[in-house]
Order: C-alpha cells, then sequence, then structure tokens
C-alpha cells in the first residue's frame, strides 16, 4: 500500500527555519534604502541652506568646503541608496518613476562635482543643490509607497539595452540640467546692476565697534581689501557662461547618443526605429532646443543673454519630456501609467 506523504510537512520544520533568515534579509536591505535616502535629504538640505545663505544674503560668493561635503555627502548616500536598490531588486534600478528620479538626483549632483574644479563661486550651488532636493523629496515624499517599492521588470524593459540606453538618457538629462541652472545663474548675476557697488554699500552700512565712530564711512583700503577677495561679476559671469557651455556640450552628445541607442532598442523590441511615441516626440523637441542653443553660440553668434534664454527653456523641455509624458499615462513609453515609466 503507497502512502502519499506532502512535502511540506516533511519539510515543514526546515521551512519555519528557513523564513525568518529570509525575511530579516528583506528587511535589512530596506533599512539601508530609507537609511540612505534620509541621509541624502539631509545633506541635500544643508547644502542647499549653506548655498542659499551665501550667495543670497553675504558677499561672499566663493565655493566653501562646508557645503562641497554636503553635496558629497548627498551624492554619496544616492549612490548607495541605488546601490541597495540594485541588490535588492536583481536588475539596474531604473525601472520605473521613484528609481529614475533618484538616479537623476544622484547625476545631478555628480556632475556639479565634477565641475567644482573649474568653478569657484557658489552661486551654481544655490541652484543645483535645491534642484536636487526637491527631486529627492518628491521621490521619498511625494509618490505613494507602492510606487517606491521594487518590482519586477515588465517583459519590455527585459533586455540589456536598459542599463545602456535610460542610464544614458538619465545622464543627458542630469547634465543639460546643470548646464542650464548655469544659464540661470549666468542670468541672476546679470540682473544685479553694480555687482561691486553692492557690496561696497553693504561694507558702509556695517555697524562698527571700533575706529571712528559707529556706522562711519570705512577707508578706502579696507573697501579695495574687500574687493580683491571677493568675485567680480565679470568673473562671475564668465564662469557661468563657460560652464554652462561645457555642461550642454557634453548633455547634448549624451542625449544624442541615447536617442541612437534608443531607436536600435525600439527596433528590437516594437519593429520600428521610429513610432512618434509622445516621449520619442518630446526626446526630439529637447534635442533640437539644446541644438538651437549650440547654433545660436557657434554659429548666429547671439549675445551671451540670448544664447542662456535658450537654456532656460531647454531646462523647461526637459521636465516636460521626462515626466509630462507619465503624467499623461499615453504611448509606448507609459507601461502602466506611471508605475514602470523610465525615461
Amino acid at each position: 500500500m503507497s502512502v502519499l506523504i506532502n512535502p511540506r510537512i516533511v519539510f515543514k520544520p526546515y521551512i519555519k527555519k528557513r523564513n525568518p533568515i529570509i525575511k530579516k534579509q528583506s528587511i535589512h536591505l530596506s533599512a539601508v534604502e530609507i537609511l540612505a535616502s534620509k541621509v541624502s535629504f539631509g545633506s541635500l538640505l544643508a547644502a542647499t541652506s549653506i548655498y542659499e545663505y551665501k550667495v543670497f544674503f553675504t558677499d561672499d560668493k566663493r565655493n566653501g568646503k562646508m557645503e562641497q561635503t554636503a553635496m558629497t555627502g548627498g551624492n554619496v548616500a544616492l549612490a548607495s541608496l541605488l546601490a541597495t536598490r540594485w541588490a535588492e531588486s536583481g536588475h539596474f534600478p531604473l525601472s520605473n518613476m521613484y528609481e529614475s528620479l533618484l538616479f537623476l538626483a544622484w547625476g545631478v549632483t555628480s556632475v556639479h562635482l565634477a565641475t567644482n574644479q573649474r568653478n569657484t563661486s557658489a552661486v551654481l550651488g544655490a541652484f543645483t543643490a535645491p534642484t536636487a532636493l526637491i527631486i529627492v523629496a518628491g521621490a521619498t515624499m511625494a509618490l505613494p509607497t507602492d510606487l517606491q517599492t521594487a518590482t519586477a521588470l515588465v517583459p519590455a524593459l527585459k533586455s540589456n539595452w536598459l542599463m545602456m540606453h535610460v542610464s544614458v538618457m538619465m545622464m543627458s538629462y542630469a547634465t543639460l540640467m546643470v548646464g542650464s541652472l548655469a544659464c540661470i545663474s549666468f542670468l541672476y548675476i546679470d540682473s544685479i546692476n553694480d555687482w561691486n557697488g553692492h557690496i561696497v554699500a553693504k561694507i558702509r552700512n556695517r555697524p562698527k565697534v571700533h575706529g571712528s565712530g559707529f556706522g562711519s564711512e570705512p577707508d578706502p583700503d579696507t573697501i579695495q581689501e574687500t574687493l580683491t577677495d571677493v568675485i567680480s561679476k565679470e568673473q562671475l559671469m564668465n564662469q557661468m557662461d563657460n560652464l554652462s557651455y561645457s555642461c550642454l556640450t557634453s548633455g547634448f552628445a549624451l542625449l544624442t547618443t541615447g536617442l541612437i541607442s534608443g531607436a536600435v532598442w525600439a527596433n528590437e523590441a516594437w519593429g520600428s526605429y521610429w513610432s512618434w511615441d509622445p516621449k520619442e516626440t518630446w526626446a526630439l523637441i529637447t534635442w533640437l532646443v539644446y541644438a538651437t542653443y549650440l547654433h545660436s553660440r557657434l554659429i548666429a553668434g547671439k549675445s551671451k543673454k540670448d544664447v542662456a534664454l535658450v537654456g532656460v527653456a531647454g531646462f523647461v523641455v526637459i521636465w516636460i519630456c521626462y515626466i509630462g509624458v507619465n503624467l499623461w499615462g499615453v504611448g509606448l513609453h507609459s507601461y502602466g501609467w506611471f508605475n514602470d515609466s523610465a525615461v
């Protein structure tokens, strides 16, 4: 007489023994991810506060170690979060909006830090730091919890092209954003009519605790000595102009590479290199806007202010391309609306 044995009864002690370990590993990874997100938010908040205070409330517009350390801390925390996500999900962390937002914030901080050696002013940081902060806040606080959970890849994303195409596109967005923010910085500096005169006025209005009396006129040597330690308006504008050109040129090259790789992937997945999908169309519009920037600067000979305005327009177009199509929930790139769309 044969006896049917239930394998769950035979292996029940083993299952009970193993399940807590598996559950513990999942909790450990999630805890690291939560901790990294909080550290990144705190670091970027600190960097934003220091940059904003320096640029808008003090005379010293130079980069300092404190704010750069805070930006580095945010960058490292975001990298740790993405690495943890990768280990937890088993695939490159660019499969949904939550992951791509965090990758974008990491890209913005990385480009900022990469340009640090060429940028001696804190003005750009007053725009890049809050941008990265808002992106992280949007990903960790605004998105619903179920959209932050790591899930299996949808069939359309199960390809080796995921890492290549999506990462290149996201880095192009990050690089172009920093370049556009440098254009905004250029226009902000240009809007201050008398940069040095503004600083001198502040020096003259400072309370005096010694010398000829409270509120007295400082001697010319004191004013000149202060001005030599302050970056001039012309220097700042040249820095921002050069940085915007470097970032937008690099970002344009990355965007071009991303569009070509996306066309190849689209042909493999959908049988067509170009389908005039909303995401494809807006990516092309983004490419044309920044092509206009380069044409205006290199060929048309437009003024630096006019060229910077084109760069600012590109910042708006990037967000429409990146977020707008996902909000509409249409096209081949929507993948279930907000849930699984990456770029």
